[in-house]
């Protein structure tokens, strides 16, 4: 891999794997990538604690159609 795209994977790594923090990054292209991963972090922690707190009335809708 690349310097860039090693330091990109670094990042990312430390972003999804870690305690909400600062990265700092110079390159605009690795900035707007980043972004873009904590909002789909994001939102997927949204979406999944949605999903959690409606899974019961989920089943029970299932099951009723069954």
């Amino acid at each position: 891999m690349s310097d860039k795209a090693d330091r990109l994977c670094h990042a990312i790594d430390n972003l999804l794997f870690s305690q909400p923090h600062k990265i700092l990054v110079a390159e605009p292209e690795v900035q707007e990538l980043l972004r873009v991963a904590q909002l789909r972090r994001d939102t997927g922690r949204r979406l999944a604690a949605i999903g959690a707190s409606r899974q019961k009335e989920s089943w029970q809708r299932l099951e009723a159609t069954l």
